[in-house]
């Protein structure tokens, strides 16, 4: 798969995947005469890239977690404390929305109930 195709498919821009190749998030990319040629695996890394910074994961840690992936499987125990380190971090991220959440509710059943003006 091309470039543009694998931008489209993940809603990315082919300048952001370059980037995430260059910066090392994206492991190389096989080339045909020049032109990348992405794979189903390429696909589904991206995806995972995609999904973690979407949820502001450090870029710092996703590149740490790609070169131990690179390394192989001797580092699995370091690759679960990354991903375990980072679920807390969104774990407690959700608890401050759910609170916040439930804040902004009840201040607006004070504005439907009249008690604000």
């Amino acid at each position: 798969m091309k470039i543009s195709e694998v931008a489209e498919k993940v809603d990315l821009t082919p300048v952001t995947l370059r980037y995430y190749e260059k910066m090392g998030l994206i492991p190389e990319v096989k080339k045909e005469h020049g032109v990348r040629s992405y794979s189903e695996n390429d696909l589904n890394w991206i995806s995972f890239i995609k999904c973690m910074r979407n949820v502001g994961i450090p870029v710092k840690d996703l590149l740490e977690y790609t070169k131990l992936l690179q390394q192989g499987s001797d580092t699995k125990k370091a690759r679960r404390q990354i991903l375990v380190k980072e679920l807390h971090r969104l774990e407690e991220q959700e608890q401050a929305v759910h609170s916040t959440i439930n804040r902004l509710k009840h201040k607006i059943s004070l504005y439907d109930q009249g008690e604000l003006k």
